[in-house]
């Protein structure tokens, strides 16, 4: 395949082009939930932040 091709299929989930593609049909709303359910679960490396204590400490 070209360059392009692959280029533009690792980009057809990305959330900047994901509404584009679903409007043209480039991805269904099934293709989509597949996705996300394939993606690893990285919420153990997570910073949560309090945005209260950020506030108080300016």
């Amino acid at each position: 395949m070209s360059l392009l091709h692959d280029s533009i299929q690792e980009k057809k989930f990305d959330v900047r082009m994901l509404d584009k593609n679903l409007v043209r049909n480039v991805v269904s709303d099934k293709d989509v939930k597949s996705h996300l359910e394939q993606l690893p679960d990285d919420a153990e490396n997570a910073d949560y932040i309090n945005i209260e204590e950020i506030e108080q400490s300016k």
